[in-house]
């Protein structure tokens, strides 16, 4: 059996918005779609939309609309990933 790299809460957060971000393009966002690209238990992604909300990154857990703050988020958080890439630093 394959074993899944672990992820820490900085690269969760980054794919759960961009992710959400991307979904929230189309017209309508679907949780359990999230779910999947997201690779996560239902619990944990519920858990994760909660805390980003509490952090003022998304709007609110209903419609899940990314804040300004959430957009900055994850521009700042492809710059961090770009550098890293450019270093030779492997983050996956």
């Amino acid at each position: 059996m394959k074993q899944i790299a672990r992820r820490d809460k900085l690269k969760i957060y980054g794919d759960l918005l961009s992710i959400l971000n991307e979904e929230t393009s189309k017209d309508k966002v679907v949780l359990t779609r999230v779910q999947v690209r997201l690779n996560v238990p239902f619990d944990r992604l519920k858990t994760y939309i909660t805390q980003l909300s509490g952090l003022g990154l998304i709007d609110d857990e209903n419609s899940l609309k990314l804040t300004e703050k959430g957009k900055q988020y994850i521009k700042e958080y492809e710059n961090v990933l770009d550098f890293m890439k450019r270093m030779g630093i492997a983050y996956q």
